[in-house]
């Protein structure tokens, strides 16, 4: 069997397993509850889901979308938050496949830290769309794990990976004070700052700083498209972290040409 065959097929079921970790993340972070213990349980009856029916995906077609125990039906989000995190964890393998080199054992480690903080971008995104909060469980480990990485002979020396926390997180702190400035209200909460600096810690300055001007263009089009179909108002808050995330995917995925364009486009 070809090699990338198996290797993209593994990847696909660990990332829906990440995914199914995603879920416990999304309904315990926000209630403060253990990610741990208890093991997973039906919301509607208490009842803990036996092994064989918490299989990604599978899981859900083997009980018909309803707990196994009370018949209550179980949202599509559930399998559907499993699903597009097997094909996030694809997209991001194949780029990691392409694009990095790994010259030895070591560099294996900062590789695979930034690949599941990227994925950490959708429970992240989600809870901010629900809550409003983005929990510290999502940033600060990162920013320390980070700097610690940046040790090891990589991409990302302990001076970029500074800078890179200087540009995410300060950069963005001072939009923020700029902005409460302006509004007379808060208008960046600390978990986007926090977000930022991660990101940069783990990826350099450059990135940060692009990641940051994507998500505001692409918040600035969201926020207007939604004023003209009268689905928000200009006093509304709007989560910026899910605006955040697009920024930093696209900065990672297209990083590199983005920036080739734009010199090219200087030049003309």
């Amino acid at each position: 069997m070809d090699s990338a065959l198996v290797a993209y097929t593994l990847l696909f079921f660990f990332g829906s397993t990440v995914g199914s970790f995603f879920n416990v993340l999304i309904w315990r972070i926000p209630r403060e509850e253990s990610i741990v213990l208890p093991s997973s349980y039906c919301p509607s009856c208490k009842t803990p889901i036996k092994p064989f029916y918490n299989i990604p995906l599978l899981g859900y077609l083997l009980t018909r979308g309803k707990c196994a125990h009370c018949k209550a039906p179980i949202s599509l989000i559930y399998p559907g938050i499993e699903l597009f995190t097997a094909l996030c964890a694809l997209l991001i393998g194949h780029h990691i496949f392409s694009t990095v080199k790994i010259s030895s054992i070591l560099t294996i480690a900062p590789v695979l830290v930034q690949f599941f903080w990227l994925l950490l971008m959708i429970p992240m995104s989600i809870i901010d769309i629900k809550h409003y909060i983005i929990p510290d469980q999502f940033t600060i480990p990162f920013i320390l794990t980070g700097l610690a990485l940046s040790f090891i002979p990589s991409d990302i020396s302990p001076v970029n990976s500074l800078l890179g926390i200087a540009a995410g997180g300060g950069t963005l702190f001072l939009i923020g004070l700029l902005g409460s400035w302006i509004l007379k209200k808060e208008a960046m909460g600390g978990g986007d700052v926090k977000l930022m600096a991660a990101f940069g810690a783990l990826f350099g300055w450059q990135g940060a700083l692009l990641s940051i001007m994507l998500a505001a263009c692409l918040g600035s089009l969201s926020g207007i498209g939604m004023m003209f179909l009268k689905k928000t108002t200009i006093d509304q808050k709007i989560p910026f972290g899910p605006f955040l995330a697009g920024g930093i995917w696209i900065s990672v995925l297209f990083g590199e040409q983005i920036i080739t364009w734009y010199i090219r486009l200087l030049h003309v």
